[in-house]
């Protein structure tokens, strides 16, 4: 029998020191000091070789008698080392009563096989869950819409159920404090389109026939589209994140438990007010957008009597309402699917950023979609 006495050292004293006895049948080495987070790494390197050097074939024993610190990093690379010494294997012996559960702890988590990485999904795969999602999504945005239909006509019944006060206040901040960027918006379309329109017409010395061309555009078109997409971005994100935020904080279900319903004490009044205020922002946008317009031609040089003259001249009672119309559709839609978004927040930090991501996209693909629809079946019925 021979014994090696190994003091490591890199670039100074070091937590632990080893000794090594080597025989027939295998080898000890008995570890002294603290085997903790502060041993570098040259270290554990050097102790993992002197367990694979000559006259370590048999079986390896590591004595741990004469520790005086551990942690969890110093168990799991002693463990690592053990089970990667020779093929006679290793064993771990006179570990200290007091470390022993640190030390079963972290050979549990090695001994815990890591869960394996599910396979990434194929395209079919991919599209069914995405359609799924779709499905799932639009069967809680009809629920919810019919919930709130069944609502609004109880109202009408009893309006004196309608929490008034609320709905003037989310009228307030939700339409009123919009008309100033709804405005500006509709006033640089009107502007932008008249320009291009201008430069093309003036080819043909037709430059007047922009006074037209924006007065029935922004009437039927542009107005509600405009107004409709810059509130869904205002106000009916602002409808997911308060009342997701409210979700998150337990206040729906707080409301729920009292025997209250949800969509009827925090989803109509701002539906109500969504829509009450969203043609009066319109009639003001397109307003706006065709005082826009008329820069243009007075820069060019016409009089500005005849430039409103053009522009009213083409807006026949059927395109404004037409223009009113959507804009009560669309004010229904913004603040309804704002409303549903919140309500259906998940818990977490980022539920309410998601909630109101979610309703902010959702609004303007449906109001695009709902005004594509509109302009389809008005061409059709011819009006």
């Amino acid at each position: 029998m021979s014994r090696d006495r190994h003091v490591n050292s890199s670039s100074g004293p070091l937590p632990f020191k080893l000794e090594a006895d080597n025989h027939e049948g295998g080898s000890v080495i008995r570890l002294t000091g603290d085997l903790t987070v502060d041993v570098p790494a040259e270290a554990w390197k050097s102790l993992d070789s002197g367990t694979k050097g000559p006259g370590k074939a048999g079986k390896l024993r590591f004595d741990l008698s004469g520790l005086t610190a551990l942690d969890l990093n110093g168990s799991a690379q002693l463990l690592t080392i053990a089970d990667r010494a020779g093929k006679g294997g290793a064993s771990i012996e006179g570990l200290p009563e007091r470390f022993e559960t640190i030390f079963n702890l972290a050979k549990n988590s090695l001994d815990t096989p890591m869960e394996e990485q599910p396979d990434k999904p194929s395209f079919i795969e991919s599209l069914g869950k995405v359609t799924s999602d779709i499905k799932d999504d639009a069967v809680a945005l009809i629920t919810f819409h019919g919930e709130l239909l069944v609502e609004m006509a109880r109202s009408i019944i009893h309006p004196g159920a309608i929490r008034w006060n609320s709905v003037f206040s989310v009228a307030e901040t939700a339409g009123v404090n919009a008309v100033p960027i709804v405005s500006l918006v509709s006033f640089l379309v009107g502007l932008i389109i008249a320009f291009q329109a201008a430069m093309l017409m003036k080819m043909f010395g037709a430059e007047i026939y922009v006074a037209d061309l924006i007065g029935i555009a922004v009437i039927r078109e542009l107005g509600p589209l405009i107004a409709g997409i810059v509130l869904a971005g205002r106000s009916g994100s602002a409808f997911s994140a308060e009342l997701g935020a409210m979700k998150a904080a337990e206040e729906v279900d707080a409301i729920t438990t009292m025997g209250l319903s949800p969509v009827r004490e925090l989803a109509l009044p701002r539906v109500l007010a969504s829509v009450i205020t969203t043609p009066m922002v319109t009639i003001i946008a397109s307003f706006m957008g065709i005082v826009g317009g008329s820069v243009v031609l007075l820069a060019m040089g016409y009089a500005p009597g005849v430039y409103w003259s053009g522009a009213i001249s083409q807006v026949s009672m059927a395109s404004f309402l037409i223009g009113t119309f959507k804009s009560f559709i669309f004010g229904f839609t913004l603040s309804s699917i704002g409303c549903q978004r919140g309500l259906e927040a998940g818990d977490g930090p980022g539920a309410v950023g998601m909630a109101t991501t979610s309703g902010v996209v959702t609004n303007i693909v449906v109001i695009a979609v709902l005004d594509s629809l509109f302009a389809v079946v008005f061409y059709v019925l011819d009006i």
